[in-house]
């Protein structure tokens, strides 16, 4: 059966305002076959983002209906319990609208999505699977991916919001804190107010947003659309109703992603789908578990390492009693590493059928503060190892473990291991990991990190290897160690040090360990991306893995794995995200700077050597991505700047000067002047963000410009500015050249077939309907008033002024020399005026991109913010002056 949408026609005119311009479909795959088209189970809603389609969500939907139905589904009916019911994937069709590029466009979004959660719980009046005992769903499961999960938050704020109706959002790629476009203003009206709710809405009892979660998940670098940094949601949500975390985290993904393959990247797709699965539940009116469960599964599924792994298999609570004397067993020595297989022969054959222990002491009477193990082993029943915590029943507890123990009572556990890529020395590498069964997801390995404080009771680790009647071997290292011993902090480089000299670690760890991990405080700053190489010349021996390397962030769970790093010559990319401009700082627990940890076979005693060196074209492209609208802004600056100086100079009594000729002449005198003003200020903001939180009381200094950044950054504002007056020089040439070759076009269509006379009356009159553009005018403005948007009558007023530009070249080209300087002078002065309105085109194509947009799928209604007569009203009032031949006066001297 294929997937197939079916559209809900039942959700018209009378529920929504919106039936002729959007659609609700409910989805159905192949493992839905069971499920009739009438929804019976928990209800999830997918919202799409800017230009996206209803159909994004198959890959999610269809991994949770798999999971579903080929294991919880299978374990609910063998223990004769329903406990559990499919979800029932509903998803919105925008038309793939611009949503990212409009903000009435969101709100309607906004207000449809509050409609569509109504009319989804309205079809579950009926009594559901004929059981009694559920209850009738009261909220519906959000998805919402890029600017849908902006419309997701954006719900809480509307008019039409019925409280209760939703409990827990995921977001993909969403722009929380800043619209990944800032060309129209009302976007930016809506984070405002939707900042001001979520910023008080977890506060008292009766708090909004109590009961709500909200996960953001990030795809990193490989998403250029929307930055990493704007979907960091801890400004915005506390600890226990939310976090950020990013894809190259996820245990069992550990992928970045662009911003659309977040939705059907295979491995991403399968840890989302089985995480949706787990957070609901049939047996509350909410469809979803209480919040801090709910939270602890997000936490499980999407994080690493901080809780026990949903898929670590349930094992047995009863002890087990093994009596030494009876069964074969190895002692492990302390401060040794226990390593299986053994490398030296003779202690025992791993291929014999018999139990074998391997008993590791806890040193309780030592210094060594932490147990950390590695194995390529899922463990459980069907695995050859398992991991046995004990005690001597002859002894008491937390005294020094002894090496004649003669009875162990134990009990299984697994100490939280979590699982991490596998790092092989070559992809052609025979794996020697048991089948991880049809869930299992290629080769990975499992560590166990655990403090020896938290071993209370236990005297005795055992690897329990029950024999050759399961799978091959594999490997499992485990060793007792201190901690502080290898975890080097280095509070040294400087970002200037680090890019004139990089940083170099010869011998890295100084003894050899299973772990290492090198912090480094300094390194915070994200607009910087790093090239680290790791070498290790000298392991000739066999080794069961190569070296592996995670890299962690400071502010969102953000780790990064690489596999097998001493191969790769080309470096490893290093990069993270952490705030941005404008927002308050905040770092999670413990965090600090950027973390290495490594992962090394410490048969191997050679240490690494690192060589981390700054990437300068990656820093570069960061840059770009973080302040490209930034550009846009100051090349707006340097044209009224620029106009500020002909304006005067004309004012003075001086010709009207070109616009090219005035912005060379500027570069030296006022342009510089400013570019140091530029530099003095980012100075100022970088040393008064680490004296004062701010000058004044409703004005914070560091949010000018481009925000507090490290000090090093300070050239940043003047750079942008120069690169600002090269754009402006190319787009001056560009339509500079534009108005020649139409006038120089006309002129020689007039000249060749002999309609100069046409053409001159044409463009040379100034006027004699008059009458007739005042209709025109009219005309204009009623369009605008009812139908189309003010954004519209703009760019009409455009194409009426390159007009007036055109037949203000060819009036200068034929004017005699008494008119000669005062005709140059207004084409000078109308094509300094188009050069500025040029640079507002981008301001207003977009909200044209929706009306046409909308126009196509025969949606007609007016934008209510898009029919404003008082913002467009005096440019068609200039643009008539000007085609009439007005030019701007000259104002008397007072004096």
């Amino acid at each position: 059966m294929q997937p197939r949408y079916y559209k809900l026609l039942g959700f018209d005119r009378e529920r929504t305002a919106f039936a002729g311009k959007y659609g609700l479909l409910l989805f159905r795959d192949q493992y839905d076959y069971r499920l009739q088209v009438q929804p019976l189970g928990i209800p999830a809603l997918f919202i799409p983002g800017n230009a996206g389609s209803a159909k994004q969500m198959r890959s999610i939907a269809k991994e949770a209906s798999k999971y579903y139905y080929e294991k919880l589904a299978e374990e609910q009916r063998s223990d004769g319990k329903i406990l559990s019911r499919p979800i029932d994937f509903f998803t919105l069709d925008f038309n793939e609208e611009f949503s990212a590029l409009h903000g009435h466009s969101l709100l309607e979004q906004a207000q449809f999505l509050n409609d569509a959660i109504a009319y989804i719980l309205s079809l579950y009046d009926d009594d559901r699977h004929q059981d009694p005992n559920l209850p009738k769903p009261t909220s519906v499961l959000l998805v919402g991916h890029s600017m849908g999960g902006v419309v997701a938050r954006t719900l809480f704020t509307m008019s039409n919001y019925r409280p209760g109706t939703v409990h827990a959002v995921l977001t993909a790629a969403t722009p929380h804190l800043l619209p990944p476009v800032t060309l129209d203003f009302e976007i930016s009206d809506i984070y405002d107010r939707i900042e001001s709710f979520w910023s008080r809405g977890f506060q008292g009892p009766d708090a909004p947003l109590k009961n709500v979660s909200l996960v953001s998940i990030a795809g990193g670098n490989l998403d250029i659309i929307v930055n990493g940094e704007s979907g960091n949601i801890h400004n915005i949500v506390p600890q226990s109703h939310g976090f950020t975390v990013f894809t190259s985290s996820i245990p069992h993904a550990w992928v970045g992603s662009d911003h659309v393959s977040i939705l059907w990247c295979n491995q991403i797709a399968i840890v989302l789908g089985k995480t949706l699965i787990d957070v609901v539940d049939a047996s509350y009116p909410e469809q979803v578990k209480p919040l801090e469960e709910r939270m602890r599964i997000f936490r499980n599924r999407l994080l690493t390492g901080l809780e026990d792994h949903l898929d670590n298999p349930k094992r047995p609570k009863e002890t087990k009693t093994f009596v030494l004397s009876e069964v074969a067993h190895t002692i492990v020595t302390a401060g040794s590493v226990l390593q299986y297989p053994p490398r030296v022969s003779g202690k025992y054959d791993v291929e014999l059928d018999a139990l074998h222990l391997h008993i590791m002491p806890v040193p309780w009477d030592s210094d060594v503060d932490t147990f950390n193990l590695l194995t390529d082993h899922q463990f459980g029943p069907d695995s050859r190892l398992d991991l046995l915590l004990c005690t001597d029943e002859y002894s008491e507890v937390r005294a020094a473990a002894s090496t004649d123990a003669a009875r162990l009572t134990c009990r299984y556990d697994t100490l939280s291991a979590i699982p991490i890529p596998a790092s092989l020395a070559s992809p052609a590498h025979p794996s020697t990991s048991p089948p991880l069964g049809k869930y299992g997801r290629g080769q990975e390995f499992r560590f166990v990190s655990q403090k020896v404080q938290e071993l209370d009771g236990v005297q005795y680790l055992v690897i329990l290897d029950k024999g050759r009647k399961f799978p091959v071997p594999g490997f499992l290292i485990a060793e007792f160690f201190n901690s502080y011993l290898i975890l080097p902090t280095i509070h040294k480089p400087t970002v200037l040090e680090l890019l004139n000299d990089g940083l170099r670690i010869h011998a890295f760890p100084v003894r050899p360990s299973l772990v290492s991990t090198l912090r480094l405080p300094n390194i915070d700053n994200s607009l910087l991306t790093y090239t680290l190489t790791v070498s290790r010349q000298g392991c000739y021996a066999p080794q069961h893995f190569s070296p592996m390397l995670r890299q962690s962030g400071w502010t969102m769970y953000e780790d990064r794995y690489s596999v097998d790093v001493t191969s790769k010559q080309d470096g490893i990319d290093v990069n993270f995200h952490g705030d941005l401009p404008y927002y308050e700082r905040v770092q999670l627990p413990g965090k600090k700077g950027i973390e290495f940890r490594f992962w090394m076979d410490p048969s191997c005693p050679v240490p690494l050597s690192l060589n981390l060196q700054v990437d300068k074209y990656g820093s570069l492209g960061k840059v770009v991505i973080r302040y490209r609208m930034v550009v846009l802004v100051f090349t707006f600056l340097v044209v009224i700047l620029t106009l500020r100086a002909q304006f005067k100079a004309f004012n003075d009594g001086h010709p009207f000067i070109p616009f090219g000729i005035m912005l060379t002449q500027l570069i030296t005198t006022t342009f510089l002047k400013f570019t140091l003003f530029l530099a003095a200020i980012a100075l100022l903001q970088s040393f008064q963000a680490k004296t004062t939180e701010s000058w004044f009381s409703s004005f914070r200094f560091r949010d000018a410009l481009l925000g507090a950044n490290d000090t090093f950054f300070w050239f940043l504002a003047p750079l942008f500015f120069q690169i600002a007056i090269g754009i402006v020089i190319v787009i001056w040439i560009a339509l500079n050249g534009l108005v020649r070759s139409i006038a120089a076009s006309l002129m020689f269509v007039s000249r060749r077939y002999n309609v100069s006379k046409a053409i001159g009356n044409m463009l040379m009159k100034r006027s004699r309907a008059i009458r007739r553009r005042v209709i025109t005018t009219i005309i204009l403005f009623i369009m605008v008033a009812t139908f189309v948007p003010y954004q519209f009558a703009f760019v009409v007023a455009v194409l009426v002024h390159i007009v007036s530009c055109v037949r203000s070249l060819i009036y200068a080209l034929k004017a005699t020399s008494s008119q000669t300087q005062a005709a140059w002078d207004r084409y000078h002065y109308v094509m300094s005026i188009f050069v500025m309105f040029f640079l507002l085109l981008p301001c207003t194509l977009p909200v044209l991109m929706v009306w046409i947009r909308n126009l196509s799928v025969q949606w007609y209604e007016p934008f209510s913010s898009d029919h404003r007569l008082d913002y467009i009203a005096p440019f068609i009032f200039f643009v008539e002056a000007v085609t009439d031949g007005a030019m701007v006066p000259r104002t008397p001297e007072k004096g």
